[in-house]
């Protein structure tokens, strides 16, 4: 009759740690599917530049800017900002 009290217990366990598992998994899977994306944006703005513009150069300054505030932008989303006092 004790195995009947202790299964909820731990099926209530190993439920909750899952949940926390698969939780927090796609949080950092989220972040560089964010970035990805803004990436591949710089990418495409690249292509249409290149289309419209004969100076390549410059296109290329585009995109390395874009690329440049992707990163900065994952960089200050993925800091934990401090507390001042």
């Amino acid at each position: 009759m004790k195995q009947w009290r202790i299964f909820p217990l731990i099926s209530c366990f190993v439920i909750v740690l899952c949940f926390l598992i698969f939780s927090f998994s796609n949080i950092s899977i989220a972040e560089q599917t964010s970035k990805q994306k803004c990436i591949s944006s710089c990418t495409s703005k690249q292509e249409v530049c290149f289309n419209i513009n004969t100076d390549k150069r410059m296109c290329e300054v585009e995109f390395q800017n874009c690329v440049a505030a992707c990163k900065a932008e994952d960089d200050s989303s993925s800091s934990t900002p401090e507390n001042e006092e």
